[in-house]
């Protein structure tokens, strides 16, 4: 327990010494439109599967300007005529502050920037056709451009490639293979939410 408790001081020690210059977290949430790929029966298209159905709140740390991590909870929809399934995912990511490379924020008085991340993390996913769920290892990539609004919050809006590995069921919810084979599916998010950051400092890093 002491040993514990040790680690902890350090740790809010360490953060407490990073919030020095600028603040470092951020608090998201977004909500958008997911389209999935062709893991789907005869019957139904892409658009009867697609919608404004996608969900997330997520928990950004930057080590710096530059680089920093994310983690976030993201809810998904596939349905139509009583068939799809329901994704909760769980994700950590790696971030990048693109607009850096391009000196966003001196050629827009720090008022447009954009990040980019990739990550991993697990997918609960729940047919509707089935009493069975499985559980699906997923990857990520992402581009969020940002827009300020005040030294607190940020309007973003956000595209999102998934792959979902060991999917054994499809969009539609129906198991894919009788042998139970597993297929890879992917999904894309378009999404736009906002960004409210945490911190008794002027800044956050991703205007610094």
């Amino acid at each position: 327990m002491q040993k514990f408790s040790l680690v902890l001081v350090l740790l809010c020690s360490m953060m407490s010494f990073g919030q020095k210059n600028w603040n470092r977290i951020s608090i998201e949430t977004g909500y958008g439109y997911v389209t999935p790929s062709k893991l789907y029966g005869s019957e139904f298209s892409k658009s009867d599967l697609s919608g404004f159905n996608h969900f997330d709140f997520g928990v950004r740390y930057m080590f710096n300007e530059k680089i920093g991590v994310k983690v976030n909870f993201g809810r998904d929809k596939f349905e139509s005529d009583n068939a799809g399934v329901r994704y909760n995912s769980l994700n950590a990511s790696a971030v990048y502050n693109v607009g850096s490379l391009f000196n966003l924020n001196y050629m827009t008085n720090e008022r447009i920037g954009l990040l980019g991340r990739v990550g991993a993390g697990l997918t609960f996913a729940k047919p509707e056709t089935s009493s069975r769920s499985e559980r699906i290892g997923t990857a990520t990539i992402g581009l969020t451009p940002q827009v300020k609004l005040s030294e607190r919050f940020s309007l973003y809006g956000d595209v999102a490639y998934a792959f979902r590995f060991k999917q054994h069921y499809g969009f539609d919810g129906v198991l894919l293979n009788s042998d139970y084979a597993s297929e890879v599916g992917k999904t894309t998010v378009f999404s736009i939410g906002l960004m409210f950051y945490l911190g008794n400092k002027t800044k956050h890093a991703d205007w610094h």
